[in-house]
């Protein structure tokens, strides 16, 4: 009986151990501007309207325009999302890099939707914090 007990412990211990690592490996993990416009897309494409805008550059925004802001890129994120949803939903998300220097980044991205239509988009990435933000201005 605490054989048994102790196995379940046991495997129950490597697998926190695994998973505890995933998350971390994954938080640790370089971003890419590449990886940021393709998770804004996804993003929209689940209409998931506040991580998208969690995407952007917001910390050169003042704070008395900070709700303005955010409520134009929710009409964006909303305009996107029903695009996509007119198109069938999304279908796959491929970008690369167009140019880096320094803190900024131009990033190509074709979006496929489920009824064949291929739309490109390029984005404008800036390093805010240390992390790539979609740039308001190239937006």
């Amino acid at each position: 009986m605490f054989h048994l007990f102790a196995v379940g412990a046991q495997r129950l211990a490597a697998f926190l151990g695994v998973l505890f690592a995933s998350v971390l490996l994954a938080a640790c993990s370089p971003q890419s501007p590449e990886s940021v416009a393709e998770s804004y897309i996804k993003a929209v494409a689940n209409n998931r309207v506040d991580e998208a805008i969690g995407y952007f550059a917001l910390g050169d925004v003042k704070e008395n325009d900070l709700t303005a802001v955010k409520g134009k890129i929710q009409m964006i994120v909303g305009g996107q999302y029903s695009k996509i949803q007119e198109s069938g939903g999304l279908d796959s998300v491929s970008t690369s890099l167009i140019d880096k220097k320094d803190n900024q980044a131009r990033v190509k991205a074709e979006i496929k939707y489920k009824n064949d239509k291929i739309d490109n988009q390029t984005f404008n990435l800036i390093q805010e914090s240390g992390k790539w933000k979609i740039a308001i201005k190239g937006f």
